[in-house]
């Protein structure tokens, strides 16, 4: 009785503990990272099993490093963003989560928009047929809040169909594309991604995202001379520099990734929106792609962070690249 009453007590102080038993579940095989997620999300952290566990990271990146991606295989190369000087527009921002049950997720995604200090937002959140009673309940303890936005689409997953489905109850001039696995850690993040997009040259502008241990998840997307797109940087130091300091600046890519990316809405629809034939991957660089087909820039900063608990709202995907 005592056991059960301490588990009930452990998983109340910590509302993470199905995250944490997600990711334990997916990353054991792909990932040597569940040591350290676990500890920083338990507020482990100088305790011996922290101290083991990071002593391990350090082992395994010193025997097993990441793997790099060959600068010499990437077609496209970062350029400084060297746009005009911006003023704060005076903008709607919508918010479009797509999502499928997992409210562990949602309720932590959703919790941490609450820290943002820009408010001219809805939050329009895209179903996907969720059927878990703990989904149920949380949509009906947030389905009354005015800044809120619930649309159905059940169906297969299809991403680019979820996307295009909340832009049509979208009421925003601005549309902000976010995963449910996402966390935010900038407050001032809104601002700092519309000051970009007001610039009339850039269409779409991307976030830089972490792991839930800090290291690089996303700086930017690049294609590669076999036609796969790939992360550089993945798997780095959040503070690590990049080649002549680029990750320290605001600058032009390829492709952002739409776990994280504000498009105006003219912009949007001028490109005609996600195509509905990309439903799991591609999507969001074949979206980029067409945007600067149109003359428009992709920028991605590096002073809008997130954590991205990548992989676990859908799970992986077949190519490592495109996670």
């Amino acid at each position: 009785m005592h056991d059960r009453v301490s588990r009930r007590r452990r998983r109340r102080r910590n509302p993470y503990a199905g995250l944490i038993h997600l990711l334990n579940k997916r990353y054991h095989d792909e990932w040597q990272r569940a040591e350290l997620l676990q500890n920083d999300l338990n507020g482990l952290q100088g305790s011996k099993f922290a101290k083991a566990a990071e002593w391990l990271r350090v082992q395994l990146r010193r025997f097993i490093p990441h793997p790099a991606i060959v600068p010499k295989f990437i077609t496209e190369k970062a350029e400084p963003y060297r746009g005009p000087e911006t003023t704060l527009p005076n903008a709607r921002v919508s918010i479009i989560i797509p999502f499928r049950d997992r409210a562990e997720l949602l309720r932590n995604c959703l919790r941490s928009l609450r820290r943002s200090t820009f408010r001219n937002i809805e939050i329009v959140l895209v179903d996907n047929g969720s059927e878990s009673p703990r989904t149920g309940r949380l949509l009906a303890s947030i389905g009354a809040r005015q800044n809120v936005r619930l649309v159905s689409c059940p169906g297969p997953f299809n991403f680019s169909l979820l996307c295009n489905a909340g832009v049509a109850r979208a009421t925003g001039d601005h549309l902000l594309f976010l995963n449910n696995d996402t966390e935010v850690l900038t407050r001032d993040w809104i601002e700092r991604l519309l000051l970009l997009a007001a610039d009339p040259a850039v269409g779409a502008v991307g976030a830089t995202l972490l792991y839930p241990d800090r290291t690089i998840q996303h700086a930017g997307l690049f294609p590669r001379s076999d036609g796969t797109w790939v992360h550089p940087y993945r798997g780095h130091p959040e503070d690590e520099p990049g080649t002549d300091g680029e990750l320290r600046i605001v600058r032009t890519v390829p492709a952002v990734t739409a776990a994280c990316m504000l498009v105006r809405r003219d912009v949007f629809e001028d490109v005609g929106g996600f195509d509905e034939n990309l439903p799991l991957s591609l999507n969001d660089a074949d979206l980029c792609r067409r945007i600067r087909a149109k003359g428009r820039s992709i920028v991605v900063t590096p002073h809008v962070r997130m954590f991205h608990y990548e992989g676990l709202s859908r799970g992986f995907t077949v190519d490592p690249t495109m996670a």
